[in-house]
């Protein structure tokens, strides 16, 4: 009986002994960045930017044989020094900092797909997206997906971007030329080839769906629920920080925004059974501050800028310092545009946009949407780059031609999201210009003119009656695809994009008067919404 136990033993041994032997576990190291937003320089406090940024990764990339660097995409949008460029000095500096691959984000398609294509070429790296199709077609404008052979494990990534990109872009591109598919029913098949065909170890989706989605489009968790086999997802668009959680076996990372952090993701892969035997994960800041005692110190060790990335840029900054800091205009008193003000309550900044949308674009009622409006705009000299800040988007100028019935309608639907309880209210806040309204339990019930000279009534059968016909009115052409679920306006027979863009309106404005006057544009939320 000794002897057999001993011989069970010992076979027991040899077993689990050959078991271990067997194992191979790989490291592997994933850097990442979202939502850049044109931010390749620092900031005035010296925050972040890509010089610092290639720095830190250098020294990352030296300290693990195994390393990947992946973007969630939005290279696009958010800076006049970036934008003029159409983001040339973002994708050049990508490239320079070695970049593998990136999500397509939704402002990507803020430009044109001709523009979108050289900067792919720029940055000599692939843009990876699996659900973005042309139109009528099976085929991708884009790799859905890349393999990457490292030391010892074999590695696939795909590509995923927010379903909701049509009516989020600025270009008419993303709606004309291509379909945005379902994440879940697109990402499947690509997984499976990955494991089945292109037998891959571990398997990474880059997205820039946002972490929990929207109402249309499926985020990161519903993607690491419902789609097997993905071991980690990189994210990018809801811009925020997500620390390794972990669903279905799926770990999520994502970075904040504008390269403020890069994330690490460090694993230890048995490559076997592809199991993730240990993990740890860091979001390591580039230069950020925080306010101690009135003073702007640094959260960590200060990282240098690499020098050939000053080099690189040096060209682009001294272009978009030349135009963007040239005064061509004044403002006595500031225009108050916090962010939290123009998506809750109607703002005089507002009141300056209409006004100058009105001198391109003739209108009797215009609305925008408070997340169009950036900033405010402060005292003193005015320049490009501050009406830039102010309004960051490529968007034009349109108008329809309604009758009284439908100007009235159109109001009423937008004005909903304005009488949302102050907590619900985002960047989908409608500014209304060249109008007061009249609220009654909290329903329109009368537009009136803001100089008095027409009005239209709803009486409580629904009948609409109005002292004049017909109206113009005008809003972005973001607005007026559905942006921000606004009622769609351009499959109006009347419909009309002037191609004045918003920022070049305002660029007019205050060059033709020079001197601008805040008080021009004073209204407060009560001269705007009636309440009776």
């Amino acid at each position: 009986m000794n002897q057999l136990l001993l011989i069970v033993l010992s076979v027991t041994t040899l077993s689990c002994s050959s078991i271990f032997m067997s194992e191979k576990v790989v490291k592997l190291r994933i850097l990442h960045t979202n939502d850049h937003h044109g931010r390749y320089l620092p900031s005035s406090k010296g925050e972040y930017g890509m010089a610092a940024r290639k720095t830190l990764i250098d020294k990352l990339r030296g300290e693990v044989k195994n390393t990947l660097l992946l973007s969630g995409g939005d290279i696009n949008t958010g800076t006049m020094e970036s934008d003029i460029f159409d983001a040339e000095p973002d994708f050049l500096g990508m490239k320079a900092i070695g970049y593998d691959a990136m999500a397509i984000g939704n402002h990507e398609f803020d430009n044109s797909y001709k523009v979108l294509k050289k900067q792919q070429e720029l940055a000599g790296f692939p843009f990876l997206a699996s659900n973005i199709f042309y139109k009528d077609k099976s085929t991708r404008p884009f790799a859905p997906y890349i393999v990457r052979e490292l030391n010892g494990i074999r590695v696939g990534i795909l590509g995923l971007t927010t379903k909701d990109t049509p009516p989020k872009a600025s270009h008419t591109d993303a709606k004309k030329l291509f379909d945005f598919k379902d994440i879940i029913i697109a990402s499947k098949p690509i997984v499976k080839k990955l494991r089945e065909i292109e037998k891959v170890d571990f398997v990474i989706a880059v997205t820039h769906v946002g972490h929990y989605g929207s109402a249309t489009s499926n985020g990161d968790i519903d993607l690491a629920k419902k789609v097997s086999g993905i071991d980690v997802i990189v994210g990018g668009h809801s811009q925020e920080v997500i620390n390794a959680e972990v669903h279905n076996e799926t770990i999520i990372v994502q970075a904040q925004d504008w390269g403020k952090y890069v994330g690490a993701l460090d694993l230890e892969i048995n490559v076997s059974n592809g199991i993730v035997k240990n993990s740890t994960y860091e979001l390591l800041p580039i230069n950020m501050k925080k306010k101690v005692k009135g003073v702007y110190q640094l959260t960590s060790e200060k990282i240098p800028a690499d020098k050939s990335m000053i080099k690189l840029f040096a060209p682009y900054k001294k272009k978009a310092e030349k135009v963007g800091n040239a005064a061509f205009g004044s403002i006595d008193k500031k225009l108050i545009g916090d962010r939290k003000l123009v998506r809750s309550i109607q703002m005089p900044v507002a009141q300056f946009m209409g006004a100058a949308s009105y001198e391109k674009l003739r209108f009797d009622v215009m609305v925008l949407n408070g997340g169009s409006m950036r900033s405010g705009l402060e005292a003193g000299t005015i320049t490009r780059k501050k009406l830039h800040k102010l309004h960051p988007y490529g968007n034009t100028l349109v108008s329809v031609k309604f009758t009284a019935e439908e100007v009235f309608d159109y109001i009423a639907a937008v004005t909903v999201f304005a009488l949302k309880p102050l907590v619900e209210r985002d960047g989908g806040y409608p500014h209304f210009m060249g109008v007061k309204l009249e609220i009654k339990n909290n329903k329109l019930q009368k537009i009136v003119a803001s100089d008095g000279s027409w009005s239209i009534t709803k009486d409580v059968n629904g009948k609409v009656s109005s002292t004049k016909n017909n109206f113009i009115l005008s809003t972005a052409n973001f607005l007026a695809r559905g942006g921000d679920s606004f009622p769609i306006l351009k499959n109006h027979s009347t419909y009309y994009d002037s191609g004045f863009m918003l920022n070049g309106a305002m660029i007019d404005y205050v060059g033709k008067r020079g001197q601008i006057r805040a008080k021009d544009f004073a209204v407060s939320d009560r001269d705007i919404l009636i309440r009776k």
